[in-house]
């Protein structure tokens, strides 16, 4: 077994799959994947003093603080877990989170590009689990209430609109695209054509960061 340790984050739009890929990768290499959404559940289900304060936060329909949302990552790494690596989804989203998270650094930044139109037509017919906010598909025969393999229901979010997805997708091109420039100038950044089945985008994401064809 290879003795690399990979920390990679992984960013893309919405819709274009980076969350099963990331999680693929995780079974992969034996590590953990988390993401800031599930740190923040976790906690909050911890009732621990920060977890009862991010309770309150999105019960008024706010967001953590970066800071709650670094401290939340950092606590994260000092569980054993990480002792080989991880993967992140999606932190930090902006130059404040970025600018708050001081206390590691990527191997890799794997980059999933796919085009506008890609992203709404896969978000118009997405499914998410209200527990866990695993993502299913309609077109694999998912339908609204069926029930997740964590007990959890399924739903259509809202603002899984062509409206709604757009400004998602602005907002995305405004505040994260720079992050990432910023990896780039690092040289760890590996864009991948999101376009195409899980399995191909899985083989092209493993070859860019080096790691050998499955038998």
């Amino acid at each position: 077994m290879s003795s690399t340790v990979y920390k990679v984050f992984f960013f893309g739009p919405q819709g274009s799959g980076k969350g099963t890929q990331a999680e693929l990768l995780a079974k992969r290499l034996n590590v953990p994947a988390f993401g800031m959404g599930q740190l923040c559940r976790e906690a909050i289900a911890s009732q621990s003093e920060m977890g009862k304060e991010i309770d309150a936060v999105v019960k008024r329909g706010e967001l953590v603080s970066d800071h709650i949302a670094a401290e939340l990552f950092r606590q994260r790494l000092q569980r054993p877990d990480t002792a080989h690596g991880y993967i992140m989804d999606g932190y930090p989203r902006n130059a404040s989170q970025a600018q708050a998270f001081t206390f590691d650094t990527p191997t890799h930044v794997v980059v999933i590009e796919i085009p506008e139109e890609e992203s709404v037509r896969r978000l118009s017919v997405r499914l998410t689990c209200d527990r866990c906010s695993k993502v299913y598909a309609m077109k694999e025969g998912f339908q609204v209430g069926n029930a997740c393999e964590c007990e959890g229901k399924l739903f259509q979010r809202s603002d899984d609109t062509p409206a709604a997805i757009e400004k998602r997708l602005e907002i995305y091109e405004h505040d994260t695209k720079p992050i990432i420039d910023r990896y780039a100038k690092a040289g760890i950044v590996y864009r991948i054509d999101g376009v195409g089945t899980v399995k191909t985008i899985e083989r092209r994401i493993a070859k860019a960061i080096g790691l050998r064809s499955k038998k």
